[in-house]
């Protein structure tokens, strides 16, 4: 060859080469943050228009899945991206036999393959040996980016899934959150943890309550897991993808995602254990103080009615003695009554709290429960038809005795037929029934008066308690009755609501040796 031909292919080479590191500056500086197709198709189109061939192909192998991305020459419409399983292998383009030629150059990092770089052409024996060799160097140059492009996504998704984590972990941390709240921002926290969060939406759903994320949309594409507590399941957590998004290791998913879920579910079921924990924990130290105030409720009672019960009878006893000096004018006998009538209604007072605090004796005897209620109407009849309203009695024939106080059963009835009465300011209906069981005796005590709402029903057994006028009521009056039926070994059941009126239904134990 001649000194000048040598020095025309030396030429030639340098601008061959000085063109592929231009090449290789440009595939360089590819966007490492775009997206995977967005990232291929800027590679594919440099390439492409390097190479001056009629289309580029890149095929990647990712873990369990394949992806494939192609473009062509002169039509920048065109683009192709699919992913498979690896199971499904991707096999070139459609219609690849229709090119001429093909260059086939591996992709791989550190020895291991990563894929394939194909460069097609309509023209035969496009590529020359030289040619493709270059094209090697560019493909390492390729592989080494799409590497590391790959590395910066994964740690991404990392910091991701650990800025969640950590978002979890603070508001678990805030001691005055209740467990609705906790879940309302752990659920804002899935959806900038997922791969495409801009299309991202999630839930969380516990005993049926759903927290979700605004615009939250059940798509084709979801990822869910169960929670767990006390190997009982509790609901589930769920990503959903607003679109339909290319295949990965599960469905659009990672199999981070997978586990960054599971975890999730995990955590959640933790947080609700503990916050149920010191829910029930703070129910237990409420009724432990509840039943402290009762101790100390009933000694303060006993010793409040040791106390007055002296001057209390002395106060009754000279009222009658006076109301039998003879010549007594009209006037002063009437203040004297009302003397006699309030000592006795303090004395019954006393009475209930000296039963409050298990002062009274006990009598037990067979107890005919509709004897009890027809002898107790009888003094509340004139009350019940003063105020008009109309009682009705359905009692239970040959209703069997029970073991019980008479004194105190009688309390219990005219405690809640008052009660009633109160509730009934305009009139209306009052029903009293008694019923039975092979084991129990019922007594049913119904109106149709103003109710309660839930917040009274919550406190209607606290001693003292009362949403009665001054003077009207002493708040004992269903505390001393559920102290009865307990100490009978029965129970209470209480139905109420504004505005419909409220049911009492006692039950009470045929055989009773308490």
């Amino acid at each position: 060859m001649s000194d000048a031909s040598q020095s025309g292919a030396s030429a030639v080479g340098r601008n061959l080469g000085e063109h592929f590191r231009a090449l290789s500056q440009k595939i360089l500086r590819l966007d490492l943050n775009a997206r995977r197709e967005e990232f291929l198709r800027e590679a594919l189109d440099i390439l492409v228009d390097f190479a001056s061939c009629d289309a580029a192909e890149i095929q990647l192998v990712e873990g369990s899945t394949r992806f494939r991305a192609e473009v062509k020459r002169g039509d920048p419409q065109y683009f192709l991206f699919e992913s498979r399983r690896s199971s499904e292998s991707c096999k070139g383009a459609p219609g690849q036999r229709l090119y001429a030629s093909c260059a086939a150059i591996p992709l791989s990092v550190g020895g291991k393959d990563i894929g394939s770089l194909y460069l097609k052409s309509s023209q035969p024996d496009r590529f020359a040996a030289q040619e493709i060799e270059m094209y090697k160097d560019i493909a390492q140059t390729l592989s080494i980016v799409i590497a590391h492009r790959r590395s910066n996504a994964l740690l991404r998704e990392r910091v991701k899934e650990l800025t969640c984590l950590y978002g979890i972990a603070s508001i678990v941390a805030r001691p005055d959150a209740s467990l609705p709240e906790i879940l309302k921002h752990i659920v804002e926290l899935l959806p900038p943890a997922w791969l495409y969060p801009e299309i991202a939406s999630a839930r969380i759903v516990l005993d049926g309550q759903v927290f979700k994320t605004d615009r939250f949309h059940e798509g084709v594409q979801h990822l869910r897991a169960d929670i767990f507590t006390s190997s009982r399941s509790r609901g589930l957590v769920e990503v959903s993808y607003a679109l339909p998004m290319s295949e990965r290791d599960e469905g659009p998913f990672l199999k981070e995602e997978r586990s960054l879920i599971d975890t999730i579910a995990h955590e959640l079921a933790i947080i609700i254990e503990r916050k149920e924990a010191e829910e029930e924990k703070g129910r237990l130290q409420e009724q432990l103080r509840h039943a402290d105030r009762l101790a100390t409720i009933g000694q303060l009672a006993a010793g409040v009615a040791h106390e007055l019960n002296e001057p209390l009878c002395n106060i009754l006893g000279f009222a009658q003695l006076i109301l039998k000096s003879p010549g007594m004018p009209e006037q002063e006998r009437r203040d004297i009554d009302k003397i006699a009538a309030a000592s006795l209604h303090a004395r019954e007072v006393i009475r209930k709290l000296m039963l409050f605090a298990r002062q009274v004796p006990h009598t037990r005897t067979a107890v005919d429960l509709n004897r009890v209620v027809r002898e107790g109407m009888t003094f509340l009849e004139a009350r019940c038809a003063r105020a008009d309203i109309r009682t009705e009695l359905r009692l239970e024939p040959d209703l069997p005795e029970i073991i019980a106080d008479p004194a105190q059963m009688t309390q219990v009835l005219v405690n809640l037929v008052v009660n009633a009465i109160q509730a009934l300011p305009k009139g209306g209906r009052l029903a009293i029934q008694t019923s039975s069981t092979e084991n129990h005796v019922f007594l049913l005590v119904e109106d149709n008066g103003i109710g309660m709402s839930r917040e009274v029903l919550n406190q209607i057994f606290i001693p003292f308690f009362t949403t009665k006028d001054v003077n009207q009521g002493t708040g004992l009056g269903l505390s001393v009755i559920h102290g009865i039926v307990n100490a009978h070994g029965g129970s209470i059941k209480v139905d109420s609501a504004p505005g419909q009126g409220s049911r009492f239904e006692i039950l009470l134990p045929r055989n009773n040796t308490n």
